[in-house]
């Protein structure tokens, strides 16, 4: 089963583009906090397509917490310099939930 979930920050603002053939897409990087030391965090690259990718653009800046369901995708490249495979992770992201926006103060709610 490739199942993974993810609560985490957003590194930066996602940007909106679109594929070759019209389909809208949205890369975004999650800080996620590991569960032993929540000093420590992992950089998580992500990937969302369509309606999903346009709410995630249209409601989440720098900053804001989410919790994505989605899973694994592993591809590879070959780095011209050394002819070595590198090995590319990023999740492919099914579902959001959008958390805590820190641009929105708990008063005006």
């Amino acid at each position: 089963m490739n199942d993974i979930n993810l609560l985490g920050r957003l590194t930066n603002t996602p940007e909106l583009k679109q594929s070759a053939n019209g389909r809208p897409y949205t890369w975004f990087t999650m800080a996620v906090p590991r569960q032993d030391n929540r000093k420590e965090a992992d950089y998580i690259r992500c990937l969302a397509f369509d309606k999903l990718a346009n709410a995630i653009y249209k409601h989440c800046d720098k900053g804001r917490q989410l919790l994505c369901q989605g899973r694994l995708q592993v591809s590879t490249s070959i780095d011209e310099a050394t002819k070595k495979v590198k090995y590319h992770h990023t999740v492919v992201v099914s579902s959001t939930h959008f958390l805590h926006d820190p641009n929105i103060s708990s008063a005006s709610i």
